[in-house]
């Protein structure tokens, strides 16, 4: 049953890009524009982005100079993103995956991780920790680990069909995992919690209420 839930979640996201090229908008996502800055003056060069979708994100990164290492579960996303590169004479590295899966890369890889709503997709708590603790992993230390996820302020938490956790299906067919502050602070085991923001997020459909959280890989 859960994967049979599981496998209808990535369907709905092939549809959804398959039928609108720009999903999410073509503009970087307010967690980008935040974050930029940061990621400059900590002095990262690689970046490795999951659950990038169509690359709004991913094209603002690497039109910045940094070298950009993308992840997605959507084969149309990453097609999207791959196709719109060789377009504009961009190198970046592109991937199916599975988050649930082990990162394909080896300890210490990184400078930064960056995901945009990806925690806040199908995912137990369980399978979320190990999701940042393979981030941790590829990591070079002092590296930043910097996501977002939709927060239990979010007009949404709380309505429609309830399927787990703190998870709910809207009426557009996709759950969304959200986030009360203890559980974002509960999963940076391992990390040192730099900092926990409260945004809207103002991409299509509707306004969502977010946390930007920004962790840290220690120091050896």
């Amino acid at each position: 049953m859960i994967m049979e839930e599981k496998k209808d979640q990535r369907d709905q996201w092939e549809k959804a890009y398959r039928n609108n090229e720009d999903f999410f908008g073509e503009e970087p996502s307010e967690l980008a524009l935040s974050v930029i800055g940061t990621l400059e003056e900590e002095g990262a060069k690689s970046i490795l982005e999951m659950g990038c979708g169509q690359g709004r994100d991913t094209f603002f990164f690497a039109r910045k100079g940094f070298d950009v290492h993308a992840l997605d579960y959507s084969a149309e996303g990453i097609e999207r993103i791959r196709a719109k590169a060789e377009e504009d004479g961009l190198e970046l590295g592109l991937a199916v995956h599975d988050v649930r899966d082990p990162l394909p890369f080896p300890d210490e890889s990184f400078d930064a991780v960056y995901s945009h709503m990806l925690l806040t997709m199908e995912l137990t708590e369980e399978e979320i920790g190990y999701v940042l603790q393979e981030c941790l992993r590829v990591l070079r230390p002092g590296g930043l680990n910097i996501y977002s996820v939709r927060n239990d302020h979010d007009p949404h938490y709380g309505q429609f069909l309830h399927v787990g956790e703190d998870m709910y299906q809207n009426p557009m067919g996709f759950v969304v995992h959200f986030f009360p502050e203890e559980k974002v602070r509960r999963l940076s085991e391992g990390y040192l919690l730099e900092g926990i923001k409260e945004f809207e997020d103002t991409s299509p459909p509707f306004v969502k209420k977010l946390y930007e959280v920004v962790l840290r890989k220690p120091e050896r």
